[in-house]
């Protein structure tokens, strides 16, 4: 059986800067309806924790 991996058959999971924005958009989305906030704040949330997260250096 030929099986590939899904970024590979999904022509959405191909780009992967494409497939992040995605990913985030479908968190946000799905988190802003279960709290009541707007998709916007949740997203600009994600995105400054994420960049948080890039500059810590662990010893």
């Amino acid at each position: 059986m030929n099986t590939k991996k899904l970024t590979q058959s999904n022509p959405f999971l191909k780009d992967k800067t494409k497939a992040k924005k995605l990913l985030l958009r479908s968190v946000a989305s799905s988190t802003a309806i279960e709290t009541g906030e707007s998709i916007s704040e949740i997203e600009e949330k994600l995105n400054r924790s994420r960049s948080l997260s890039n500059r810590v250096k662990l010893a």
